[in-house]
């Protein structure tokens, strides 16, 4: 509902709100911790400690995986009817953004993924993420849902994407970002 520049500000907002919330002690000697630098750091009450602490944010990949003229989405239970969007999820401690795609992509549909390519990025203070956007071309086309993370997965062309079903991801979100382009980029059906 906010523009662009209203929904940055506002997720940055959010994501300090609900850092300062959680941080109120000292992860290295549990001190009370106080806001520091304008809200952007926390210092450990400890004078013997004094650890500055910074806001956290978890790296997530999003990522649209195409095959041919179709492109692959999935849906979650909670999600409202009809809605699909794009493989995402976080990326593991030591593990490059390129192999989080590849591992996210398989273990919710036993899609095996070639090349991957970086696209773009969203801020996702829910709580403190920073969604980072791939695109990605399939090796394999026989979906077989792994984690039990979504409820279905699918194929769909851009005839289908079009025709206003499956219902696409919120406009303002990476993962619409990411389909329209998707939808912008070839003549295919």
């Amino acid at each position: 509902m906010l523009p662009a520049d209203e929904a940055n500000l506002a997720a940055h907002a959010i994501a300090l709100i609900t850092w300062h919330r959680l941080q109120k002690f000292c992860g290295l000697c549990g001190a009370e911790t106080r806001p520091e630098s304008g809200g952007n750091a926390r210092l450990c009450n400890d004078s013997d400690c004094a650890n500055r602490i910074f806001p956290r944010v978890d790296p997530a990949i999003i990522v649209l995986v195409a095959h041919g003229n179709e492109c692959l989405l999935g849906r979650q239970a909670s999600w409202p009817e009809g809605r699909y969007s794009t493989i995402a999820g976080f990326v593991e401690p030591g593990e490059s953004l390129e192999d989080a795609v590849r591992r996210e992509v398989w273990e919710e549909t036993n899609i095996d993924v070639g090349s991957v390519h970086y696209h773009s990025s969203q801020p996702w203070p829910f709580p403190a993420s920073l969604m980072l956007g791939f695109t990605a071309i399939a090796n394999s086309r026989e979906i077989h849902l792994n984690d039990g993370e979504l409820e279905d997965a699918g194929w769909f062309t851009r005839k289908e994407l079009r025709s206003g079903f499956p219902k696409l991801p919120y406009r303002l979100s990476i993962a619409r970002r990411l389909v329209d382009d998707w939808l912008e980029d070839g003549s295919a059906p």
